[in-house]
């Protein structure tokens, strides 16, 4: 998971380079299998420090392999529009399925 936020004044530019390039670059990683971008609502039970949430799917099967292939990734492009002295970047893996409502 990647929580960011836009330099001020490139909140448009930020949104087109990780939608139309960022993503697709990283899939292109050998591990990745998917990926998803939310924004944060008005509606917060607290304050939050970032806008955005980019959700990356990883190969469980592998996490140190895919994490080492993005880190060789160096064909990447990067964006002056991202807020680098505020991205967090968290690694998860799942401790059980996704659990849905049965009503």
């Amino acid at each position: 998971m990647v929580k960011s936020n836009p330099v001020a004044g490139k909140e448009a530019e930020f949104n087109r380079w990780y939608s139309e390039v960022h993503l697709p670059e990283v899939l292109q990683i050998e591990g990745f299998q998917s990926a998803q971008r939310l924004f944060l609502t008005p509606q917060q039970m607290q304050p939050q420090s970032h806008s955005y949430l980019a959700i990356y799917t990883i190969d469980s099967n592998n996490i140190d392999g895919t994490l080492e292939n993005l880190r060789n990734a160096t064909w990447m492009h990067l964006s002056d529009a991202i807020d680098m002295a505020t991205i967090e970047i968290g690694i998860y893996q799942a401790l059980n399925e996704q659990v849905h409502r049965t009503d």
